[in-house]
């Protein structure tokens, strides 16, 4: 397994646009592979990435891949080809080989909290398979939920989220539509950005993709090496091929 960083200068000429198309970003990295890389449904590994703006003169694409990827492709027009360091890419193998139960990771991630809701028979329509779809899926909205959705699905995928000493504040979005209110989860996890975005899968006329995606930080404690191991090489959660799902893990100091 492999790691890359590659930095994107937005100051060039297209370089907006790239990052702000899920569909392209997805495109672009699947390129950097001789091979089609295993994707949604695949047995084992697959091609991850995720897009950190935190630093918004140099955005940063991550990419973890079974295989070392080339990404000259995106750092010529959208990058800094001249610099040493337009992209590097590190074997991922000593961290993952590394993790135990009872490490504490500080972690990054992008995700897609979502919740079905049910829909009436009689309104139902058919999904992509032909088959009428029982519910639809709804953005969970608002900090607070976001962090609780978070949090009680990590134990499928290997750790837990460390207490925090001082809850996260409860930050609600205009024309919330989750449930009652809850009380900031004490985790320490914060919401680092949110965005609402829409594109297009294929070719003019198709129906757009909608998709909601919350970037968080914070501390996990390993509670199964192997299910993180899985975790950090397919992924989290819904959207993968749209920059959700890639776990990154720093040592916490």
């Amino acid at each position: 397994m492999y790691l890359t960083r590659a930095f994107i200068n937005p100051r060039r000429r297209g370089a907006l646009r790239f990052i702000g198309g899920p569909q392209r970003i997805h495109a672009a990295v699947m390129q950097a592979f001789p091979m089609d890389p295993p994707t949604e449904g695949s047995v084992g590994p697959r091609v991850l990435w995720r897009l950190d703006e935190d630093d918004h003169r140099r955005p940063v694409l991550w990419v973890v891949s079974p295989d070392k990827p080339d990404l000259h492709h995106v750092v010529e027009p959208y990058g800094w080809p001249a610099s040493d360091q337009a992209f590097e890419t590190r074997d991922y193998t000593p961290l993952l080989r590394r993790l135990e139960s009872g490490q504490r990771y500080v972690f990054r991630t992008t995700v897609n909290p979502v919740k079905s809701t049910p829909v009436p028979p009689e309104d139902r329509e058919p999904g992509e398979d032909g088959l009428k779809k029982r519910g639809h899926l709804v953005p969970i909205v608002g900090a607070g939920h976001q962090i609780a959705w978070f949090a009680e699905r990590a134990g499928k995928w290997g750790f837990e989220l460390l207490p925090s000493t001082v809850p996260m504040p409860e930050t609600e979005s205009e024309g919330d539509t989750a449930d009652a209110p809850v009380a900031p989860p004490a985790y320490a996890c914060e919401i680092r950005a949110q965005k609402n975005l829409r594109f297009w899968r294929g070719e003019s006329g198709s129906k757009p993709v909608t998709l909601s995606t919350v970037a968080m930080e914070g501390l996990l404690r390993v509670t199964d090496a192997d299910l993180l191991r899985n975790a950090l090489t397919r992924g989290i959660g819904r959207a993968k091929g749209y920059g959700c799902g890639l776990i990154s893990l720093a040592p916490a100091r």
